[in-house]
């Protein structure tokens, strides 16, 4: 249990359920400051109400929508103007999608890739600010093991000439292209702010099937809610939950920089996601993508 005296502020995106609501519920049982996230707002409200007794923290919601770059801006407008220190941001918000059919943002942008990695780049951006104002701030990125060559399925492919593939796709691909690119971003973040008090780091909460639940219909809901958690490979949502909440203000990681955590302890992502060339280059398309000079 943290003591509130060490209590830090943690701002976990997509907590309004699965999760990102597990992981709130855990940091606030040890006494945290919370902020979650939720783009609609009665489920935001909903999930609040249900954190606000969930233990010694102080919980407050924030409304945000991942797949939106205004709404990005516009929160971190609104968060800057308040001055606020931030110690933690836990980029858990994602899509995993299920549909054939490729879909795009109102921004253009291809639906996963846009939520689960430039989001997160466009608001660890607007959020910088903040985290240097803490005393040691820390970014974490939700990330996969299915980034890796060989996982189940399609493979990983990201090609800097089709990034949001438009010629190509897949939603498994997708998917764990948008898994890769966090990786970039975390590992390039880590490497040009070494200078400053900010880590990055990056997460696999492992296979949660009830999260994944939520993503489908009909036989393969009813496999992933019931069946699937019975599996010896899957993860219990309080484990993952548990796993995000460590990585996030466990004392005994603070300074770790461009780590791959799983299971509280570290793995070694994919030769391809140590590629420092392919890592700045992702981030100079994503800088591109908001309509940013390069950052950082």
């Amino acid at each position: 249990m943290t003591d509130t005296s060490t209590s830090q502020s943690v701002l976990v995106t997509g907590a309004n359920r699965g999760l990102g609501f597990e992981c709130a519920r855990q940091l606030l049982a040890d006494g945290h400051h919370v902020i979650v996230t939720a783009r609609d707002a009665a489920k935001g409200k909903a999930a609040l109400a249900s954190l606000s007794a969930a233990g010694r923290g102080r919980v407050e919601l924030q409304l945000l929508d991942m797949a939106s770059l205004a709404s990005i801006r516009a929160f971190g407008e609104r968060w800057e103007k308040e001055g606020r220190a931030l110690d933690v941001v836990v980029h858990n918000a994602g899509v995993m999608q299920q549909s054939p059919t490729r879909r795009v943002t109102g921004d253009g942008l291809e639906e996963t890739l846009a939520t689960n990695a430039i989001g997160p780049y466009l608001l660890t951006k607007v959020l910088w600010p903040s985290l240097l104002r803490a005393p040691a701030g820390r970014v974490l990125m939700v990330s996969s093991r299915l980034h890796l060559p060989g996982s189940r399925g399609e493979s990983v492919r990201f090609d800097f000439d089709d990034p949001q593939l438009e010629r190509d796709y897949h939603p498994e691909r997708a998917y764990k292209n948008s898994k890769l690119a966090c990786l970039w971003v975390t590992y390039e973040l880590a490497r040009r702010s070494a200078a400053t008090s900010v880590t990055a780091n990056a997460v696999c909460p492992g296979f949660v099937p009830v999260t994944a639940a939520e993503s489908v219909r009909g036989f393969m809901w009813f496999m992933m809610k019931y069946l699937m958690p019975l599996a010896p490979f899957a993860t219990s949502l309080k484990d993952a939950g548990g796993s995000l909440k460590w990585c996030a203000v466990d004392p005994s990681i603070a300074g770790a920089r461009a780590k791959f955590f799983a299971e509280k302890r570290e793995l070694e992502s994919s030769p391809e996601s140590r590629d420092a060339d392919k890592a700045a280059r992702f981030c100079e398309l994503a800088a591109k993508l908001c309509g940013l000079d390069a950052w950082p």
